[in-house]
């Protein structure tokens, strides 16, 4: 064992030392302009995003540990673009932001200038770096993808993010009045990057066409628009393992076929009250449940595989962003209080 009066101690302590720098073990990359790299640390906890030169790409605030000279910051950006608005349109969309979380995704842009750059963000105290490749789902079969807003943490430039309502179905396991949907990428052949962070470790379960699976609540971070999810009593067994396939999927954005083209002006305006009323009866049932009393059942019924994204452990109940999502994340201390008190 080696003593502090030796001087190969302090040659190892360097050493040590140099081997956990984060930048050590990276490849080295030579990136054309518009070319980008992220690439998870070895342990998951951080990522290095590297840009080539006159490169951006999109991060969640507070999450840049270290960057190169050669970098700027633009705050508030959106992934996606914003169409000419009214002024009256614009204003709805910050109430919106200010009590539901919805509105336009505002983020970090990253650009690079001249030189290619590396860029270190962190996961978050106890949080994993999952990284996916929206190319690579949608080749697969795989439609869009929707994800929590806390779950965000960068993408590329190429990966457009929208914030859209939640309907009964992605609220059951989101459980807040809006999520985010990272669309389906039209170019297959480059990579999409999109990267979230879950809570201690986050896999990724592949649902074949009738496939089901039950997750506690709080645990999916992701789900594709394919996945049809009902909370259901942990008492209940587990519907048989023939269910009927291609009956009462979620109906997607990127199918060709519309039942609202095809249903009158009465039924379009009634089929959006249906689904704001069913998707609030689930908030209320999922902020009702105790701990252990309802499981998220994701079940996909449609005929192209389905992915869900699931984190190991979980801070706390979620109920979204906005001043909305905080009152129900109060309101739902006292619906645990007695379950808690009670020690079971």
């Amino acid at each position: 064992m080696s003593s502090y009066l030796d001087p190969n101690y302090f040659i190892d302590l360097g050493l040590r030392s140099f081997m956990r720098h984060p930048f050590m073990n990276l490849a080295r990359l030579t990136l054309r302009e518009g070319q980008s790299d992220f690439h998870p640390l070895e342990n998951g906890e951080g990522l290095i995003v590297t840009l080539g030169p006159n490169t951006s790409f999109f991060d969640r605030p507070n999450r840049s540990v270290c960057r190169w000279p050669g970098t700027k910051t633009i705050p508030r950006q959106s992934p996606h673009p914003i169409p000419d608005r009214s002024p009256l349109a614009r204003e709805l969309g910050v109430l919106s932001y200010l009590l539901f979380g919805g509105g336009d995704v505002k983020v970090n842009r990253v650009s690079t200038l001249n030189e290619q750059r590396e860029i270190l963000l962190t996961a978050g105290d106890g949080a994993m770096v999952e990284k996916i490749d929206l190319a690579d789902l949608a080749r697969q079969g795989a439609p869009s993808l929707l994800f929590l807003q806390p779950a965000y943490l960068c993408s590329a430039a190429e990966v457009t993010i929208r914030a859209v309502p939640c309907d009964a179905s992605a609220m059951s396991w989101a459980r807040a009045f809006y999520i985010y949907k990272a669309k389906r990428p039209k170019n297959l052949l480059a990579p999409a990057i999109l990267c979230l962070a879950g809570r201690t470790m986050v896999w990724r379960e592949k649902l074949r066409p009738g496939e089901s699976r039950d997750f506690a609540l709080g645990n999916v971070i992701a789900a594709t628009t394919n996945v049809s999810s009902k909370l259901r009593p942990t008492s209940q067994d587990h519907p048989d393992d023939d269910l009927p396939r291609f009956v009462g999927a979620r109906p997607s954005d990127d199918d060709a076929s519309s039942d609202e083209e095809r249903s009158g002006a009465a039924e379009a305006l009634r089929r959006p009250l249906r689904e704001v009323v069913a998707a609030l009866r689930t908030l209320v049932e999922s902020i009702r449940a105790r701990e252990g009393l309802l499981v998220c059942e994701m079940t996909n019924l449609s005929d192209k595989p389905a992915f869900v994204f699931v984190q190991l452990n979980k801070s706390g109940y979620y109920g979204g962003s906005g001043l909305l999502g905080f009152a129900i994340r109060f309101f739902s201390v006292f619906f645990r209080l007695p379950h808690l008190l009670e020690g079971r």
